[in-house]
C-alpha cells in the first residue's frame, strides 16, 4: 500500500483531472443530438458516476479491513468470479487505460499540428505525436506513485477550467447568428428522441474514470471521506459540463461542431484554449498510465523490498518506457440498490453499443470522403 498522505482537495483534483478534459469539448455536440434534454442526461450521468465510484471502493473493502483491501479492478473480478473474472477485468481495464492514453497522444499531436502549421512550421502530425510521447515519458519515468502526481492533477484541472471558461465566454460573445448573419439560423430543440442513444454514450463516457479511483483512494489520509470526494468531483464535472453544454448549444444549436473550439472564431482565445487542452492531455495521459503501471507492479511484485532500490527503479523504468513506446456480491445488497445497478448496467451497455456504432459510421464517412 502506498503512503496515505493526500488530503481531500488533492483527491478531488485527481479524480476531476482524469474525468474532465477533452470530453467537455464534445458536450455541446451531444446536446445538438438530443436537444435541451441533454441537461437531464448530464445530471443523470453525474449521479451514476458518483455512485459507481463509491461502489468501486466499497468492493475493495469487502473483507472489512484496510489490511486485506484489494488493490484494483482485476482483484475485484477475481474475488467475485475467480480467475476468469480477473482475466475479463484485466482485459477491459487495460484496454481502456492504454487505449485512452494512446488517444491522448494522437489528440495532443493533432492540436499542436493545427496550431503551428499556420505559422509555417513544417512538421508532420506523426512527428508531433512522437514528441508528445517523449514528453509524456518524462513523468512516467520520474513519478512512482499517485501521491507524487498531485502537482500534475492540479495543473491538469486548472487547464481544463481555463478551456471551459474560454469556450463558454466565446460562445456567448460570438453566437452562430453573429458569426454567420447571412446563413440559416441554427435550430434548438427541447428533445430529439432519435439522438438520445448517441448523446447518452458521449455524455456517460465523459464521466468515466473508474480505473484510477482505487489508486487515488489508496493515497488518501482519510479514506472514509471517499464518498464526499466522489460527490464533489462529479458535481464539479457536471456543473462544468452544463456550463459549456448550455452555452455552446445556445450559441450554435444544430450547427455546433465537435470539438466546440472549431465553432468559435479563430484568434488568441481559441489558440490559448487549444494550448490548455493540449497541456491537459499531456498531463492526464501519464496519470491514466500510472494506474496501469501500479497494477502491474503490484501483480509482479516490482518493489524495493523484493528487488532493492536500484534494481526496482531500473526494472520499473524499462517496462514503463516499453509501454509508452508500444502506445505509439449480489446477495448482500438491498433490493432497490440491485434495481439501480441493473439500470446502470443496461444504460452502460446501450451507451457503449450506440457509441461504437456511431464511431464506426463516422470513421467510414471520414475514410470515404
Amino acid at each position: 500500500m502506498p503512503e496515505r498522505n493526500c488530503g481531500i482537495f488533492k483527491s478531488i483534483a485527481g479524480v476531476t483531472c482524469v474525468v474532465i478534459g477533452t470530453g467537455a469539448l464534445q458536450i455541446p455536440y451531444a446536446f445538438s443530438k438530443t436537444g435541451w434534454f441533454g441537461i437531464a442526461i448530464v445530471i443523470l450521468s453525474g449521479g451514476i458516476g458518483s455512485y459507481t465510484g463509491v461502489l468501486t471502493i466499497r468492493c475493495l473493502y469487502y473483507k472489512g479491513n484496510d489490511e486485506e483491501r484489494l488493490h484494483s479492478f482485476p482483484d475485484i473480478g477475481y474475488a467475485a468470479f475467480g480467475r476468469w473474472g480477473r482475466y475479463a477485468a484485466q482485459f477491459f481495464n487495460y484496454m481502456y487505460t492504454l487505449g485512452t492514453a494512446c488517444l491522448y497522444i494522437i489528440l495532443a499531436g493533432q492540436f499542436i499540428f493545427q496550431m503551428l502549421s499556420p505559422l509555417g512550421v513544417n512538421v508532420t502530425k506523426k512527428v508531433w505525436m512522437i514528441l508528445v510521447a517523449i514528453i509524456m515519458w518524462i513523468p512516467v519515468a520520474l513519478v512512482k506513485s499517485m501521491t507524487e502526481a498531485a502537482f500534475m492533477t492540479i495543473s491538469g484541472l486548472v487547464a481544463s477550467i481555463i478551456v471551459i471558461l474560454i469556450a463558454t465566454i466565446m460562445s456567448f460573445l460570438f453566437p452562430y447568428s453573429t458569426v454567420n448573419p447571412n446563413e440559416v439560423p441554427a435550430n434548438h430543440d427541447f428533445i430529439i428522441a432519435a439522438g438520445i442513444p448517441v448523446a447518452l454514450s458521449s455524455i456517460v463516457f465523459s464521466f468515466a474514470g473508474s480505473v484510477v479511483y482505487p489508486h487515488v483512494e489508496a493515497t488518501m489520509a482519510r479514506p472514509k471521506q471517499w464518498p464526499k470526494v466522489m460527490c464533489i468531483a462529479m458535481a464539479m464535472c457536471a456543473i462544468m459540463y452544463l456550463i459549456i453544454g448550455i452555452s455552446g448549444y445556445w450559441a450554435y444549436g444544430s450547427k455546433v461542431q465537435t470539438p466546440v473550439l472549431d465553432s468559435i472564431p479563430t484568434g488568441p482565445p481559441n489558440t490559448i484554449a487549444k494550448i490548455m487542452i493540449t497541456l491537459h492531455v499531456i498531463v492526464a495521459a501519464p496519470i491514466m498510465l500510472l494506474s496501469f503501471y501500479l497494477e502491474i507492479e503490484n501483480a509482479w511484485k516490482i518493489t524495493p523490498e523484493r528487488l532493492g532500490k536500484k534494481r526496482e527503479y531500473t526494472v520499473r523504468l524499462i517496462y514503463r518506457s516499453v509501454v509508452v513506446v508500444a502506445l505509439y456480491g449480489f446477495k448482500v445488497i438491498r433490493w432497490y440498490e440491485a434495481i439501480w445497478m441493473g439500470f446502470v448496467l443496461i444504460l452502460g451497455m446501450v451507451a457503449s453499443i450506440w457509441g461504437s456504432v456511431d464511431a464506426i459510421k463516422s470513421l467510414i464517412s471520414d475514410i470515404t470522403k
